[in-house]
């Protein structure tokens, strides 16, 4: 039960996301004005596959600076991340994020644990592990054009490796919202802006632990 409880909860939190950012890129399209792109969809591999039939908790680690601005930033990402994981790959196990932001909380000295402690003290097989190295919503200097940026390290904690201090995978993820432009937007919210950074984000983290197909221009 605890187990449907914590995927319901991510798939939910993933369509709530995906149907408000697509609300908000159909408006955005509109006014744009842009001639019809032809797209193709096409198979990606996932890098670590490893998930499967694990116990799971993504967990979010971001800087003083980070926090005092986006506060949420942490729930958020875990909530996106986790929906994404629980949607997509098979047959895993996921913490509620829920509890791991409260475990976060109660342990505000978390990230200077060592993974082998750290993995133990969450009960789980494996931690996908966000370290966050830019979070924003604006153009640098300027509060007056919405850019999105999410960039991030990622590593998988194994709790059964021979070496459980050391990632058993790592990779670094960046997206841009809007993912179109080189250039921000005037004419939007800090809600909308985030919202669609964590929707790519999501898929293009979630997409390292699972196969998938993405959009492409042809």
């Amino acid at each position: 039960m605890k187990r449907m409880r914590s995927i319901t909860r991510g798939v939910c939190w993933a369509l709530i996301v995906s149907g408000l950012i697509a609300v908000f890129l159909g408006l955005t399209g509109c006014a744009a004005m842009m001639q019809p792109e032809k797209k193709v969809m096409v198979d990606v591999a996932g890098e670590y596959l490893e998930l499967t039939h694990q116990r799971v908790a993504v967990m979010v680690a971001a800087d003083a600076h980070t926090l005092y601005a986006y506060p949420d930033a942490p729930l958020h990402m875990v909530k996106a991340v986790t929906g994404q994981i629980a949607g997509n790959a098979p047959d895993v196990t996921n913490t509620v994020p829920d509890q791991v932001i409260r475990f976060q909380k109660e342990n505000p000295y978390w990230t200077n644990l060592r993974y082998s402690e750290l993995i133990k003290k969450m009960a789980v097989d494996k931690i996908v592990l966000i370290d966050v190295v830019e979070y924003r919503t604006h153009e640098p200097g300027n509060t007056h054009v919405w850019h999105g940026l999410i960039t991030a390290n990622i590593g998988v904690i194994d709790a059964s490796a021979a070496d459980p201090d050391n990632f058993a995978y790592y990779n670094t993820v960046s997206v841009r919202f809007p993912d179109k432009s080189t250039v921000g937007v005037v004419d939007a919210d800090d809600e909308s802006i985030q919202l669609g950074m964590l929707l790519l984000f999501s898929r293009k983290a979630g997409g390292l632990f699972y196969d998938h197909q993405v959009e492409v221009e042809k």
